[in-house]
């Protein structure tokens, strides 16, 4: 063991040596430049051809004449067909007009009618009844205005009661009706009445 260390020691020292003067020499080798050949040179020289620029003469658009229109058709007119033909008064009829107004009046007078309905909307079932399966009816009485609305709506019977009555005015406020005729003048129409079943479908 203690030989091999100093053997180790000297063969590393002598390999160092001998790297270190492979180095100098290859270091110390000096190359002449002037030797070296010149890298060739690639120039792209553009040829220029002789053109002589050609002229192109540009000819104006021929203008084409418009076509004349034909002279219009010479109408003659005689002054005789510019005249009205038709008498006017000769056409007229002879119309009483206090006879016209007064038989129209007395026909209007005459012309009475009832009240005649002209919408009528259903009412709505209440959430809570038809929640509760709870089935009823519902009397209401009112008047028909001279407008045709209805008016003074009241509810003169329920069952059961405190369920369907809201339901049921609100319906029948919005119904429209012709109003009642009565030599030709419209009036009230009182005394009328209607039932509205609340029944669940099955």
């Amino acid at each position: 063991m203690a030989v091999r260390v100093p053997l180790a020691m000297m063969l590393a020292a002598v390999i160092t040596f001998g790297l270190f003067w492979t180095m100098q020499a290859l270091v110390s080798v000096g190359y002449d430049l002037k030797d070296a050949k010149p890298s060739p040179r690639v120039e792209f020289v553009r040829l220029k051809r002789d053109s002589t620029p050609q002229t192109k003469k540009r000819e104006p658009p021929k203008r084409q004449k418009p076509e004349q229109a034909p002279p219009p058709p010479d109408i003659s007119v005689s002054k005789a067909s510019l005249q009205p033909t038709t008498d006017f008064a000769a056409v007229t009829p002879d119309i009483d007009a206090s006879a016209a107004l007064d038989g129209g009046l007395a026909a209007g007078a005459g012309s009475d009618r009832d009240a005649v309905p002209l919408v009528r909307i259903e009412p709505e079932y209440p959430m809570r009844a038809r929640q509760r399966g709870i089935e009823g009816w519902v009397h209401v009485q009112f008047t028909i205005s001279r407008s045709g609305t209805v008016i003074d709506p009241v509810v003169a019977g329920a069952q059961p009661p405190g369920v369907f009555e809201e339901a049921a005015i609100t319906a029948v406020s919005r119904w429209k009706y012709n109003p009642k005729i009565v030599n030709g003048i419209p009036v009230e129409r009182p005394g009328q009445q209607i039932v509205f079943p609340f029944e669940m479908e099955n």
